[in-house]
Protein backbone atom coordinates (compact mmCIF):
# COMPACT_ATOMS: atom_id res chain seq x y z
CA UNK A 1 0.00 0.00 0.00
CA UNK A 2 1.77 3.06 -1.10
CA UNK A 3 0.84 6.95 0.94
CA UNK A 4 -1.94 7.70 -1.70
CA UNK A 5 -4.10 5.00 -0.82
CA UNK A 6 -3.71 6.35 3.08
CA UNK A 7 -4.51 9.73 1.93
CA UNK A 8 -7.88 9.46 0.96
CA UNK A 9 -9.00 6.98 3.10
CA UNK A 10 -7.77 9.31 6.11
CA UNK A 11 -9.40 12.43 4.52
CA UNK A 12 -12.60 12.29 6.83
CA UNK A 13 -10.26 12.00 10.04
CA UNK A 14 -8.18 15.13 8.98
CA UNK A 15 -11.67 16.90 8.10
CA UNK A 16 -13.07 16.06 11.57
CA UNK A 17 -9.95 17.88 13.23
CA UNK A 18 -10.23 20.49 11.44
CA UNK A 19 -13.60 21.50 11.88
CA UNK A 20 -13.00 20.68 15.83
CA UNK A 21 -10.27 23.17 15.39
CA UNK A 22 -12.32 25.75 13.63
CA UNK A 23 -14.82 25.27 16.31
CA UNK A 24 -12.58 25.47 19.51
CA UNK A 25 -11.52 29.31 17.76
CA UNK A 26 -14.92 29.97 17.85
CA UNK A 27 -15.88 28.96 21.48
CA UNK A 28 -12.75 30.98 22.55
CA UNK A 29 -13.66 34.04 20.62
CA UNK A 30 -17.37 33.70 21.69
CA UNK A 31 -15.74 33.40 25.66
CA UNK A 32 -13.66 36.11 25.07
CA UNK A 33 -16.74 38.35 23.92
CA UNK A 34 -18.94 37.45 26.55
CA UNK A 35 -15.59 38.35 29.13
CA UNK A 36 -15.53 41.96 27.70
CA UNK A 37 -19.05 42.94 27.65
CA UNK A 38 -19.51 41.57 31.27
CA UNK A 39 -16.63 44.49 32.08
CA UNK A 40 -18.27 47.13 30.52
CA UNK A 41 -21.45 46.55 32.25
CA UNK A 42 -19.67 45.96 35.39
CA UNK A 43 -17.57 49.48 35.00
CA UNK A 44 -20.52 51.65 34.11
CA UNK A 45 -23.05 52.92 36.73
CA UNK A 46 -26.25 55.63 36.28
CA UNK A 47 -27.42 57.44 38.49
CA UNK A 48 -31.47 56.77 39.40
CA UNK A 49 -33.41 59.40 37.66
CA UNK A 50 -34.61 60.83 40.85
CA UNK A 51 -31.48 61.43 42.81
CA UNK A 52 -29.99 65.14 42.80
CA UNK A 53 -26.42 64.62 41.76
CA UNK A 54 -24.15 67.31 43.91
CA UNK A 55 -20.21 68.20 43.79
CA UNK A 56 -19.89 66.07 46.45
CA UNK A 57 -21.13 62.73 44.61
CA UNK A 58 -18.68 63.44 41.98
CA UNK A 59 -15.55 64.09 43.83
CA UNK A 60 -15.33 62.16 46.67
CA UNK A 61 -13.08 59.20 46.20
CA UNK A 62 -14.59 56.90 48.51
CA UNK A 63 -17.67 56.81 46.98
CA UNK A 64 -16.11 55.28 43.19
CA UNK A 65 -18.80 56.57 41.31
CA UNK A 66 -21.39 55.30 42.81
CA UNK A 67 -24.44 57.62 44.54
Amino acid sequence: MGIHYTYKAQSGERLAKKQAKQEERQRRSRNRKLLKQQQEKEGTFSVPVNTCITMDMLTDPKRNGKV
